[in-house]
């Protein structure tokens, strides 16, 4: 029996409801910071007519937002700059890469900007060959988002002259996103160290609210919720890569699903050329490599562990199944011991992605499910290294 935490906030919700409900003059702050932020993610239209629409809009969700008690050039507008280079890079580069002749869709500008990075004539590189890709364009995208105009940065405008820079810019994290955090990013974990903090002190009455009590109350975070994230991320090293790694899940899952393995890998390679010790980078890399190459993965998952222990419960349940495929029945049991003794009424803070075992060890085509149960795909793997240890009575110990 699991005690799951309190129902996560759904930040899109808010703003499709309120969308669906009247003009922006009428949502609430959630909605309207979800808003600019969906409108920023979103490629300008061609026809001249849309884009000012689109323009139009955005700048009356500004005013309003201004109007509400936030400051946009401080609070809201580097938040922006840092999604709005993400979203180029998903939405031209990743999809070209995933595409067959897909790189006759991407802007003829874009290309320019990038074009140094990546050899495109290659018909099945290497992950590392496909992660330098990756990171000289994720250096592109962020660089120029950092440091591009307003005009440029809403129209997508790329930049004139190409870096040849390999550093991935991301904004750093400033007391002064709290409140665009606090209502555009669904999980706890997801938040900024200075955004937890704030909020910590607004919860214990030593910091009043920017805006309205009102609009607080959209979003109503449990001081033991807080409590439980922030004594994770308060004592472990911090990760400036950590939204970068967070916002390459989505596309690596598209990629896995699609049983493209060597491009996730890829994506989370790049991430790590930015942060090489972050926890959830070198968690996710060895899980992309597990199906393939489970010796490769396990060093990236021990190191992992090794970092800091944020993430040990996904972590050890990727160690689990590794060891399981390597046929270390010994050490897989004993790993399952510890993890149970630790873990066995916890449940994790945000959906997670497994492989699905039967699949990974019949090598029938290896399967990501979502999980909300991790201790029970922990047991089934040690009742599984049990039943294999005791069948295979001819393999030695393990050797560690």
């Amino acid at each position: 029996m699991h005690n799951p935490m309190s129902s996560a906030y759904d930040a899109r919700e808010v703003y499709l409801r309120d969308k669906s409900t009247g003009p922006p003059s009428t949502w609430r702050l959630a909605a309207m910071l979800v808003g600019v932020v969906e409108h920023l993610e979103t490629p300008p239209p061609e026809d001249s007519a849309q884009a000012d629409q689109r323009l139009a809009e955005i700048e009356e969700l500004i005013l309003l937002i201004e109007a509400k008690g936030l400051t946009f050039n401080t609070q809201v507008l580097p938040h922006l700059r840092t999604v709005t280079g993400f979203a180029v890079f998903k939405q031209y580069f990743l999809a070209a890469n995933r595409e067959a002749g897909g790189v006759e869709s991407i802007p003829r500008d874009w290309l320019l900007a990038v074009q140094h990075h990546v050899e495109w004539g290659e018909m099945e590189p290497s992950v590392e060959a496909l992660s330098q890709g990756f990171q000289g364009i994720l250096s592109t995208t962020t660089s120029w988002a950092a440091a591009a105009s307003w005009d440029d940065l809403v129209n997508w405008r790329p930049p004139s002259s190409a870096s040849a820079s390999n550093s991935v810019i991301m904004t750093p994290s400033s007391d002064d996103l709290w409140m665009t955090e606090r209502f555009t990013k669904t999980y706890l974990n997801q938040w900024s160290v200075p955004a937890l903090r704030r909020e910590w002190r607004y919860l214990h009455g030593q910091e009043p609210a920017p805006c309205d009590s009102s609009e607080m109350r959209v979003r109503e975070v449990s001081a033991t919720d807080l409590a439980k994230v922030m004594a994770d991320r308060l004592g472990a090293e911090p990760r400036p890569s950590e939204e970068l790694i967070s916002m390459l899940v989505e596309p690596a899952l598209t990629f896995l699903r699609e049983g493209r393995r060597t491009e996730a890998a890829a994506l989370f390679e790049a991430g790590l050329r930015h942060s090489p010790h972050d926890t959830l980078g070198l968690n996710n890399l060895g899980f992309c490599l597990l199906p393939d190459n489970p010796e490769e993965a396990l060093r990236h998952l021990d190191a992992a562990i090794g970092t800091d222990q944020t993430y040990l419960e996904l972590t050890n349940a990727n160690r689990m199944l590794t060891l399981v495929l390597l046929g270390r029945w010994t050490s897989a049991c004993d790993l399952a011991e510890s993890h149970l003794d630790r873990f066995a009424n916890s449940s994790p803070q945000r959906p997670i992605w497994l492989w699905d075992i039967d699949s990974v060890l019949n090598d029938t085509g290896a399967v990501v499910i979502e999980c909300d149960d991790i201790s029970s795909y922990v047991e089934a793997l040690r009742d599984l290294a049990v039943s294999k240890g005791h069948d295979d009575t001819s393999m030695p110990a393990d050797a560690e």
